[in-house]
């Protein structure tokens, strides 16, 4: 078998005529783009990974959604009417006041339902820092933020949701479903999170539950020693 004079071309054939074939190919010269072509190129591809100021600003508002924009803007508009009141007539009727405060409430409510949902998953997460300061008085919030400890893609989201819960682990709906999640959650960051909560907030049936859990090895190993200290100190 004839030798392969160089490696580098793509023929594995000892015939002399497919060898000589390959060996032209080779010595072809390789088109370059035009020095302008690739100028536009990297122009265009740093262009399109690159956000402008507008998207950037709606990243950091959580205004990703035309919702957002629209609450935000609504808020803006409620703002300047309670001032120019009180410019004119030196103060706001307290019912008309009162009625401005509550549809302001409920602008930024809808802002909070809107981050929750948002692509970013730092818009996520403040609106689960958002919400926190209402999970013991409005259901809705309640059901978005069980959602984000759930089924959020970013474990750090999950984390802060479940944290976000903590007042509402004894009411039956919130804590049955955070009980749920603990017997199946995968992440050791999931368990802690859960674990914690539990170890802060749990009624005495909860307590138990993470402790079968610790017992029976279906935490992480790290975990279960930590469950298994914190209760041994409660109890003493």
């Amino acid at each position: 078998m004839t030798e392969r004079k160089n490696p580098s071309l793509p023929f594995e054939s000892s015939d002399a005529v497919e060898q000589k074939l390959w060996q032209a190919l080779g010595e072809l010269p390789v088109a370059e783009p035009p020095t302008g072509m690739r100028r536009s190129f990297y122009s265009e591809l740093e262009r399109a990974g690159s956000r402008n100021w507008s998207e950037r600003i709606r990243g950091w508002l959580g205004l990703r959604s035309n919702a957002g924009w629209v609450t935000a803007a609504a808020c803006l508009v409620i703002g300047f009417a309670v001032a120019q009141l009180a410019i004119e007539k030196g103060g706001v009727e307290p019912d008309r006041l009162a009625a401005l405060e509550e549809n302001i409430a409920l602008l930024n409510r809808e802002l909070i339902l809107d981050r929750l949902q948002a692509d970013a998953p730092g818009t996520r997460l403040l609106g689960v820092h958002n919400a926190s300061s209402l999970v013991e008085d409005d259901n809705e919030i309640v059901q978005a933020l069980l959602v984000r400890a759930s089924q959020d893609r970013s474990l750090s989201v999950r984390s802060a949701a479940i944290t976000a819960l903590g007042p509402q682990l004894n009411s039956a709906t919130v804590g049955d479903e955070l009980m749920s999640l603990l017997e199946s959650a995968e992440s050791p960051i999931v368990q802690l999170a859960l674990a914690d909560l539990v170890l802060r907030n749990g009624n005495q049936q909860q307590l138990n539950q993470l402790l079968r859990l610790a017992n029976d090895k279906r935490l992480h190993p790290d975990l279960v020693s930590h469950v298994k200290k914190s209760l041994k100190s409660e109890s003493i």
